[in-house]
């Protein structure tokens, strides 16, 4: 924001802190928009939408989208080792119902 400062000496920008969803116009929907966009580079706004300073290079995701896109591909690398495990087999050969609770990675105990 400095350099576009520099570059226009009327720029004027106040930001101001509010709480989540407080009834403030537009708020859900921009809430909205911007966990659509953190998600993948796919939901981003086209490039001749975006300020100039954003059209070149590539536009940053947001860290807790990489940390679940990390999370959901480490659980399904898990996933196929160890449905190759010998030991897979045998916990199926014991009881084909069984779910391996791995807590964080979305797997739930069985009732």
């Amino acid at each position: 924001m400095r350099n576009i400062a520099r570059r226009h000496p009327n720029f004027d920008v106040t930001l101001r802190w509010s709480l989540g969803h407080e009834d403030i116009h537009g708020n859900e929907m921009a809430d909205k928009d911007a966990k659509k966009a953190a998600t993948s580079r796919e939901n981003n706004s086209a490039r001749e939408d975006l300020p100039n300073d954003l059209r070149h290079g590539t536009l940053p995701l947001s860290i807790s989208a990489l940390k679940k896109a990390h999370r959901q591909e480490t659980h399904a690398r898990w996933k196929r080792l160890w449905s190759k495990s010998p030991r897979y087999n045998r916990f199926q050969r014991l009881d084909p119902d069984l779910v391996i609770f791995r807590p964080g990675l979305g797997s739930k105990p069985r009732p």
